[in-house]
């Protein structure tokens, strides 16, 4: 039980004290001196007394440099129901209280909810701090008051930098941060303290770092938090964090809690739209409802791994009050139901995800992100070795990137089958420092139409698609496979070397295999794959097209002889070849090797396609099967069809098959049958034609020769006909991405077609 005694004590002697002085009285009623507690505080001068009548007050207070008390009646009865009853409702107007003006330590907020509150800017484009309360260069002290459901972009309950703040009876409870510090931000020369006896309270916070409590930047002593109930017994970074300006945690930070408001549970959880964060989250018939409660409350580490199991539906704030960005702890995966139809939307609010002290090692996969602001941001800061994670199943569509919307440092990557089309902004920026070798390998990835963020801006810059570089000595090696990279557009750069497709760093060996990268356009000269520097770097192209991009494909401008460049390019067709590659400086090395072209691939250009080959491109059975031997070849290309068809494989991301219609036809004497679009998603037109009447049935299957989904059985008179398949089984669920077979029956005949589902 909390002690409240000393802490009365201390505001009573604070109040008789002030007896001289002037107590303004806020009634909303019309019998007191002000009916807004701002109007007590403007009429106030130093010691003086707001004291505000119960009530709920949309306000949005300043105490405007003055050393006052601002209380409820709680403050001359010391009745508890006061703090639930004197409500400051932000109104999402801004921080609900404001003490930034030097204000001393006879400052006093006393007996209050603060609830609604969205924070403040103090300085323009700047970050939004302090959702409940917003201090700054201050000393005040809060008593008694009650901190709820307030958010901002730092300290989503309360804000601290270069001030003092004692804390008395405060309950510090589902606040949110954008950014840092849920429950509270202390960011440079503050000091917080802890009343021992009147205990506080903080619990089920939540920020995309430091979900409870965040210590940020400089000078600021050691931590000791004094509660009756924290979120968990024995947090870890993920709850309570303190780092020097630079990011690097520091273990300075004590935590005296009596009670615990979570058990943490040590296996896979689960969360669908219409969960209940009060189920046990154990089965998919009891989830949870938000994705950060189960962060929260899941246990991992790395001989128990657990993943959090996310039912197919749309998360977002306004539809079930999902608070982002993903908060990721070490250990533990998130994975979706379904790519298509597990959709988080952010509602271009905040980034999707942030990592920047987890223990790391997890995967996330089949799922949806659109609306998002700096999608996903993931640095190994504490300098893990070996550390890995897996994005597999992704689609990033309508989403906001000053920069990247994959900022991955220090970690090793996989992707697989990641969506990434009409953004603003660039898809990866992968960095590497601390580690001896660090491994990139991204296979299926569609990177289209994507544009420069608000390239109107003076601040706004050109950057590539890709962008891959060391800090260090050691290789970061790089494999990229099946990759349509097409029609990303920069506009705005005061960087001459600016690329639209792949930029190279130093220390980087780099691998691109049956990759399609064509028409992006940058203001720079570095083409669609830039050497920038590139010092001690290797990039090897095999069987890839290279084309229409501008202002040209490839740029090498390495000037630092000692470390010279190498590019080694074979089976793959280069616009404008050998001699359109520009390399400005003599000791880097270009191998120009067998196999290469420089003519027009003869792209489709049209359907859902257009960079598929037709059937008269020189790229058709033009590549090469002798590539690195960690590559795996693929069995599908980027469109599903088999990844090789004829006698050899093609260059680019997609293999022709033999026609250039996507139909697969199929015919006999008394019917025909054939699909369109093909591939496709989400649903394809089965078309047939019947010339006798007769009972028929239309079945699909799956590459194992199991039945997927029954689509006809009835009688037929002669005629054309088709019936869509959705991509569903017989149960009602989506199937995955694959290659499907039809079957249609005709009295004796059996015709079979194939087609491809492409999530």
């Amino acid at each position: 039980m909390k002690l409240k005694s000393i802490s009365l004590l201390f505001i009573s002697v604070c109040f008789c004290s002030s007896l001289n002085t002037t107590i303004w009285h806020i009634k909303q009623d019309n019998t007191g001196d002000f009916t807004t507690i701002q109007e007590g505080i403007n009429a106030s001068i130093n010691t003086d007394t707001v004291l505000v009548y119960n009530g709920t007050f949309f306000e949005n207070i300043d105490f405007s440099g003055k050393n006052i008390t601002v209380a409820s009646l709680y403050l001359t009865t010391g009745d508890e129901q006061y703090i639930n009853q004197t409500i400051i409702d932000g109104n999402q107007n801004g921080s609900c209280v404001m003490i930034v003006l030097e204000e001393d330590g006879n400052t006093i907020l006393c007996g209050f909810t603060l609830t609604n509150g969205s924070g403040s800017i103090t300085y323009p484009n700047g970050p939004i701090r302090g959702g409940g309360i917003h201090i700054d260069g201050s000393q005040p002290s809060i008593l008694s008051c009650n901190i709820l459901n307030n958010e901002s972009d730092e300290g989503g309950g309360i804000y601290l930098k270069n001030s003092t703040l004692f804390l008395s009876n405060v309950d510090i409870i589902s606040n949110h941060a954008y950014a840092y510090g849920g429950g509270i931000y202390i960011g440079s020369n503050s000091t917080l303290t802890f009343d021992s006896i009147s205990l506080c309270n903080i619990y089920l916070n939540y920020a995309g770092s430091g979900a409870e409590i965040i210590k940020h930047w400089n000078n600021c002593p050691p931590l000791e938090i004094i509660v009756d109930t924290f979120t968990v017994a024995v947090p870890d970074g993920y709850f309570i964090l303190s780092s020097t300006s630079t990011g690097v945690p520091l273990n300075d930070v004590t935590l005296n809690a009596q009670n615990a408001k979570i058990e943490p549970v040590n296996s896979d959880l689960f969360v669908a739209t219409d969960g209940d964060n009060n189920n046990s989250g154990l089965t998919p018939a009891e989830p949870l409802k938000n994705i950060n409660y189960a962060l929260s409350l899941v246990k991992s580490d790395t001989l128990h791994p657990n993943t959090i199991h996310i039912a197919d539906g749309t998360y977002s704030k306004s539809a079930n009050n999902q608070a982002f960005p993903v908060n990721m702890r070490g250990y533990v995966s998130l994975v979706g139901e379904s790519m298509d139809n597990t959709i988080i939307d952010a509602e271009n609010r905040s980034t999707l995800i942030e990592d920047r002290y987890s223990k790391i090692d997890y995967a996330i996969k089949n799922f949806t992100i659109i609306n998002c602001i700096d999608n996903i941001a993931l640095l190994n800061v504490n300098q893990q070795l070996l550390k890995s994670v897996n994005f597999e199943n992704i689609t990033i569509n309508n989403c906001n990137a000053y920069a990247y919307c994959f900022d991955l440092f220090y970690v090793n990557i996989f992707m697989k089958n990641v969506y990434f089309y009409s953004n603003y902004g660039n898809f990866l920026w992968a960095l590497n420092s601390y580690q001896t070798e660090l491994e990139v390998k991204i296979e299926n990835a569609f990177i289209n139409n994507n544009h420069q963020y608000n390239p109107t801006s003076p601040s706004s810059d050109a950057y590539p698609q890709f962008r891959f570089g060391m800090l260090d000595t050691e290789p970061m090696n790089v494999l990229i496979s099946n990759m349509e990279l097409t029609d990303n557009i920069q506009t705005q750069s005061d960087w001459p070397e600016s690329c639209s497709g792949v930029s190279v760093g130093d220390n980087v060996s780099l691998n691109l295999i049956n990759c399609t990268i064509g028409n992006n356009s940058s203001p720079g000269n570095g083409g669609a794959v830039n050497f920038s520097p590139g010092q001690n770097s290797v990039v090897n192209i095999y069987n890839s097209i290279l084309f229409g991009d501008y202002p040209g494909e490839i740029y090498i401008d390495n000037e630092f002889s000692s470390n010279p460049s190498i590019l080694n390019v074979q089976h793959s067709l280069v616009d404008g070849g050998y001699e359109g590659i520009e390399n400005n400086y003599t000791w880097n090395t270009v191998n120009w090797l067998e196999g290469n072209l420089n003519e027009d691939p003869l792209w489709q250009n049209n359907g859902e396609f257009p960079y598929l080959l037709t059937e008269n491109s020189p790229c058709i059975d033009a590549g090469i099967l002798d590539l690195p031997a960690e590559y795996e070849l693929p069995e599908y290309d980027l469109a599903g069809n088999p990844r090789i068809y004829g006698e050899t494989i093609d260059m680019g991301a997609y293999e022709w098959q033999g026609v250039d219609s996507e139909d697969i036809q199929i015919e006999n004497i008394d019917s025909i049958v054939w699909n369109y679009p093909n591939p496709f998603n989400p649903q394809t037109a089965i078309w047939f034609i019947i010339n006798n009447s007769s009972s028929i049935s239309l079945e699909i299957y799956n590459s194992k020769g199991q039945i997927v989904r029954t689509l006809i059985d009835e009688f037929y008179e002669p005629g054309l006909y088709s019936t869509i398949w959705d991509g569903l089984n017989d149960n009602g669920k989506s199937v995955g991405s694959s290659v499907y077979f039809y079957q249609l029956k005709t009295g004796d005949n059996v015709l079979r077609g194939k087609c491809v589902l492409l999530k």
